[in-house]
């Protein structure tokens, strides 16, 4: 094995490792039920971080990277595609508040431009209606400013969502990498 792979080879080992500490982290700070699929990605992680655990660098076998590189995009798959869910429901969490809170703000916006005093020389009804909406579209924009400012600065929320988005997108990039490494590795007669 070449020093590339004897290097990919630990950080294989450290996504397993990553898998596990992932799947703690679920069950003990976001409160997420270890089903099979994450049971699944509990066994297999712990099997290979065995494997690493046994195996000596310089004695590495094709078959035994091949299982450990593969075994890790799968685990990975599995924790991402649980994290971005747990990410998605906090969201739509979110979202149902900034939804229910904009609602009430355009309630109370609109009530309040009911009773502003009305001129006398514009009796059109489509004017007052115009200048209702002009009112509630201002006031509309200048709580969104300050509702993103507070969930910005704040309560941060989309923390979690770029940590899981990330933890995607690595897992695509080590996809692709271990395909055409694995590929190139078993085309070449050792």
């Amino acid at each position: 094995m070449s020093r590339l792979r004897l290097f990919l080879f630990k950080q294989y080992f450290k996504i397993h490792v990553f898998c596990l500490l992932m799947i703690v982290t679920f069950r003990l700070f976001m409160n997420v039920r270890v089903g099979f699929l994450l049971w699944l990605v509990i066994v297999i992680s712990a099997c290979n971080v065995l494997i690493g655990l046994a195996t000596k660098t310089y004695f590495l076998s094709k078959d035994v990277y091949t299982i450990v590189a593969a075994s890790a995009c799968f685990s990975l798959s599995l924790i991402s595609w649980r994290f971005l869910w747990v990410a998605l429901a906090i969201d739509l969490r979110n979202m149902s508040h900034f939804l229910i809170a904009m609602l009430l703000f355009a309630g109370v916006t609109f009530v309040i431009t009911k009773l502003l005093p009305h001129r006398k020389r514009r009796p059109r009804k489509s004017g007052r209606l115009m200048r209702k909406l002009r009112y509630t579209g201002w006031a509309l924009l200048v709580f969104l400013f300050f509702y993103q400012v507070v969930l910005s600065y704040l309560l941060r929320p989309n923390f979690l969502t770029v940590l899981s988005l990330s933890v995607s997108h690595v897992n695509l990039l080590v996809i692709i990498w271990t395909y055409f490494d694995l590929k190139k590795l078993h085309r070449l007669q050792i």
